[in-house]
């Protein structure tokens, strides 16, 4: 093979594997992992996590050794005076003496070291700190579980509406051969222009009907794509279709009769967490009842010279002071009680709505069970009934061609026979978003 075919080649190959590197497909679960992945709300959950961190580290930085330093420099343009006996001095007594004190610059410099010893409420308060960041952690694991199930309708969604296309497409093909047929036995005087026309009038409108599937696939691919955080002007095609679903929600075993497990709940660990926040801020109010101890060290040292930059001139002159500082509350005016109470009262509403949250999950899963086992029956019933519908329709279909049917005959059939196929699909949909529906109510990921 000689290099011109070889070029001939690579360029067959390249143009087969770029539309294939181009084209975006995912599964349902690939979808929940692009959306989980590239979510704003995952990156806000991030970034809550981050503050969370940041103020735990400030909030444990009050309670360790703080060091400053300072620097103080003046200027006495007049020095202050002092009034003195003049006796004092051999002056007359009843007289005073103008004295100045000090020298025309002072430059102090310092260092200054406190530090918290005891105090009650600070460690609460370091422990309420890392029960807030599992409350942020919690409610990150919440919007990962929203998100599954906003992702996991859309994708349903589509695939609903692309079931649809397909059935109505198949339909609409075995229309425009029924038509053909007969056109030609009315061309030949067997059937009348009214069943020509009748025929037509069914193939215009199942036409239409195309064009509005396909816009609803549209708008449906745009929803999930919003779901998904997915680029809205980028195609995405669905692996997966409605019969795949199906078929894993009939093949996974479902025990209608499994316990629930409220801990499996992520709104639940939630609202555990707020409720552990509002104890501990309770407990540092109480705290804040005992004394507090701090230790402090100062040490400073002073220059004092009418010529700051005269080495001859007196100067350093250090202070160092080391102690401690103890803090007793003794009458707030019932303000910490204040507090006490009105925390008091939000553990309890938490409490409450702990306990509703409780039982409208219980109500919830009983639903649940119920939707599913009612969609699985609905899905058997409407599979018999579009089955039957399909058969008085080729029934149908055999006696017009025969002439031993009318038009009329095979119209209604053919919309029973539509009917029923739309019902089978909305059956599919409802048992697997029954299916959903049940996991999220039992916190299954």
């Amino acid at each position: 093979m000689n290099s011109k075919h070889y070029s001939i080649t690579f360029v067959l190959l390249l143009l087969i594997y770029l539309p294939l590197k181009g084209q975006e497909t995912y599964t349902i679960d690939e979808s929940v992992n692009y959306a989980i992945k590239n979510s704003a709300q995952t990156r806000l959950n991030q970034l809550d996590l981050t503050k969370a961190e940041a103020q735990i580290k400030e909030y444990r930085a009050t309670g360790l050794p703080q060091l400053k330093g300072s620097v103080n420099y003046q200027h006495f343009i007049n020095l202050p005076t002092s009034l003195l006996p003049a006796e004092i001095f051999g002056g007359p007594a009843g007289t005073f003496a103008e004295i100045k004190f000090g020298l025309k610059n002072s430059l102090n410099s310092g260092l200054e070291l406190n530090s918290l010893i005891f105090d009650g409420s600070f460690f609460t308060g370091l422990r309420a700190q890392k029960i807030y960041r599992e409350l942020v952690f919690k409610q990150a694991e919440q919007s990962e579980f929203e998100i599954k199930n906003n992702v996991t309708k859309a994708y349903l969604g589509v695939l609903i509406a692309e079931r649809n296309k397909n059935i109505i497409e198949k339909n609409l093909e075995n229309l425009e051969k029924t038509l053909e047929e007969t056109k030609i036995f009315f061309e030949n005087g067997f059937l009348e222009k009214l069943d020509v026309s009748r025929l037509q009038l069914s193939f215009d409108n199942l036409s239409t009907e195309i064009g509005r599937i396909d816009r609803i696939i549209n708008l449906s691919k745009n929803l999930l794509k919003f779901q998904m955080n997915y680029p809205l002007d980028k195609d995405i095609t669905l692996s997966e279709t409605l019969d795949d679903l199906v078929d894993k929600v009939i093949i996974a075993k479902v025990d209608l009769n499994e316990p629930l497990d409220i801990n499996n709940r992520p709104e639940y660990a939630v609202i555990e967490t707020g409720e552990k926040l509002n104890e501990l801020n309770i407990e540092a109010m109480k705290k804040g009842y005992l004394p507090s101890l701090i230790g402090f060290a100062n040490y400073q040292t002073a220059i004092q010279r009418n010529n700051l930059f005269n080495n001859d001139e007196p100067a350093f002159f250090p202070t160092t002071i080391v102690g401690l500082g103890l803090s007793i509350p003794i009458w707030d005016s019932y303000a910490k009680r204040s507090k006490i109470q009105q925390a008091q009262v939000d553990l309890e509403i938490t409490r409450v709505q702990k306990s509703e949250f409780e039982r409208g999950v219980s109500l919830q899963v009983y639903n649940a069970k119920l939707n599913y086992e009612n969609a699985l029956n609905t899905v058997n019933n409407t599979k018999r009934n579009e089955n039957l519908a399909l058969e008085i329709y080729n029934t149908s279909q055999i006696k017009f061609k025969e002439g031993i049917g009318s038009s009329l005959e095979l119209g209604q059939a053919e919309q029973n026979l539509y009917a029923a196929q739309a019902n089978y699909i909305n059956a599919l949909y409802e048992l697997v978003v029954a299916k959903t529906d049940l996991d999220i109510s039992l916190g299954k990921n």
